[in-house]
């Protein structure tokens, strides 16, 4: 996968997690009706390439994070941003399934 595409995508990810962080380490990350949220927020293209991006970075011993450049990187411990990847990886594929 391209770098470029990935360092976009998953730097927007980590950017994320700044509105999750705190329900990071509970069961239910997302609020009711945020799936909504997302889909009305970008195209369902968009929301699918994050999802493939995601995907490729779980594959991936440091989860790509060797190479993303974003400023909120160095706010959040990598297995935060790691178990927010998972967490958001999961949620996002249910949510893009429930929109077909």
């Amino acid at each position: 996968m391209d770098k470029d595409i990935l360092d976009q995508y998953l730097g927007m990810a980590i950017h994320f997690v700044y509105y999750h962080h705190g329900s990071l380490h509970q069961d239910a990350v997302f609020k009711p009706g945020y799936c909504e949220q997302l889909m009305q927020s970008a195209s369902r293209e968009y929301w699918g390439q994050m999802h493939a991006c995601l995907s490729y970075a779980l594959t991936q011993n440091d989860y790509c994070l060797s190479f993303v450049n974003h400023p909120f990187k160095q706010r959040y411990s990598e297995d935060d941003i790691r178990l927010f990847f998972r967490k958001f990886h999961a949620f996002l594929g249910d949510c893009i399934s429930s929109q077909k």
